[in-house]
């Protein structure tokens, strides 16, 4: 009887160390795996609560809030590459034609005051007569010109946009080219009048005449009545002042 209790405990002691070495394997072998199928866990259910708990957290006009300047970005952000796919077919095919030359590359400089920091339609940027800045000189953003330099120090200088209230300048725009004079209205709105023989479509660029590589604005509405032989031209920069980092500058000398 004592030597079979011996042999059972023999047996059991080596079973349990068998069943425990068994165990430290798997788990050596599979940790990895258990780890990654953890983390497969946590990413799929717990990260998506976490974003729909924060969701939850806001409220209905929060969420339309979100949801319109989403929007608005992509709007903004297909508008820009459509635009920049024209305009580089039509420059180039302009250039060959009228044997005209790129713009410049000109001055790159911050903007270190803009609307409404400053005065209606003003831009205050880091460079001056120091860095090659003089007056009259011509201000872009993106192919889209903005106005010209109106005060100029050795160190800074202000930009006067072309759509400041009161400010006109010359315009090319529809189909055929139309020459007109484009007033600002603020707030980077223009208005302008061409016959009404002249083709113009919403979304239309406005460009200006200096070079015709550059857009001075984006068409947003048109009004004419029947009697009248000319039409009212609405346009604006197609994009904010917010976005306006840093900008590039173009000798007129």
């Amino acid at each position: 009887m004592m030597a079979y209790s011996r042999g059972s405990k023999t047996r059991l002691h080596f079973l349990t160390g068998a069943i425990a070495l068994a165990s430290l394997v798997i788990v050596f072998v599979f940790s990895s795996s258990i780890g990654s199928f953890t983390r497969g866990i946590v990413a799929n259910v717990v990260a998506p609560r976490a974003k729909a708990d924060e969701y939850s957290a806001l409220s209905k006009n929060a969420l339309i809030a979100r949801l319109s300047d989403a929007d608005a970005d992509l709007k903004r952000i297909r508008y820009q590459a459509l635009l920049y796919s024209l305009l580089a077919d039509e420059n180039a095919s302009l250039r060959d034609s009228a044997g005209a030359v790129a713009t410049p590359y000109g001055v790159t400089a911050r903007v270190i005051a803009r609307p409404p920091r400053t005065n209606y339609d003003t831009l205050l940027i880091d460079v001056g007569k120091s860095g090659g800045i003089n007056e009259n000189d011509v201000a872009i953003y993106q192919g889209v010109v903005l106005g010209r330099i109106s005060a100029v120090d050795s160190s800074s200088a202000t930009v006067t946009l072309f759509s400041s209230s009161g400010v006109s300048h010359d315009v090319i725009l529809g189909d055929p080219r139309a020459v007109a004079v484009a007033k600002g209205l603020g707030g980077g709105a223009f208005e302008v009048s061409v016959p009404q023989g002249v083709k113009v479509a919403l979304g239309d660029s406005v460009r200006f005449p200096a070079t015709e590589s550059l857009v001075a604005g984006v068409v947003q509405s048109i009004s004419a009545e029947v009697r009248d032989v000319s039409q009212t031209i609405r346009f604006t920069i197609p994009f904010s002042f917010s976005e306006l980092d840093f900008i590039r500058i173009i000798p007129t000398r």
